[in-house]
Parts: C-alpha cells; sequence; structure tokens
C-alpha cells in the first residue's frame, strides 16, 4: 500500500499524459514500489498514446486504426487511475507486464 498519500497523487498522475507523469515522477516516494508500477505502466502507456497522436495524422485505414489505437489507450488509462486509486498492483492488459522503469 502507500505510504504518503503524494504516493497516491503520484500513481494517478502518472497516468494522465506527459506533464503529469513528470510531476509524478518528481514528487515520488521512491521506496514505494506501487507509486513505481503505476509510474511505469503510466510511462508506457503515455509513451504509445503520444505516437498513437502522431500516427492519427495520417489519411485512411492506417489514421483510422491509429485513432482506434489512442481510444484504446485512454480506456487502459482509466482503468490504471482506478486501480492506482484502489491502491492494486494488477496488471494492466496488454502493457502490464512491461518493464521499462
Amino acid at each position: 500500500m502507500y505510504t504518503e498519500k503524494k504516493d497516491k497523487v503520484a500513481a494517478v498522475f502518472s497516468y494522465l499524459g506527459w506533464v503529469f507523469w513528470i510531476v509524478a515522477f518528481i514528487i515520488r516516494n521512491k521506496d514505494d514500489q506501487l507509486s513505481r508500477y503505476h509510474l511505469n505502466q503510466g510511462f508506457i502507456l503515455t509513451m504509445a498514446g503520444t505516437i498513437a497522436g502522431i500516427l492519427t495524422r495520417m489519411h485512411g485505414l492506417f489514421g483510422f486504426a491509429a485513432g482506434l489505437l489512442g481510444v484504446g489507450i485512454a480506456l487502459l488509462s482509466i482503468v490504471g487511475i482506478v486501480r492506482a486509486l484502489r491502491g492494486s498492483n494488477e496488471p494492466l492488459p496488454v502493457v502490464g507486464d512491461i518493464q521499462l522503469i
């Protein structure tokens, strides 16, 4: 579980985009594994969302598929926020097993 309230805030912020992810990275407790776990998942989703956002500028089927990918990433972010608020370390589908941080 979270040791401090700022750890929960950091876990939720990690799913809200680059600016909030950087804030979460700065304010997190380096010893709290749960906020680190959510920072990792949020980082992966934020990178994927950025890539999907760039690809949606393409026309045709590829741009449409990238738009659907963006919707999926937004849904996964909502699920991640709910799990962060609950203090759960259950991995998200697709990205939960990837460890970058």
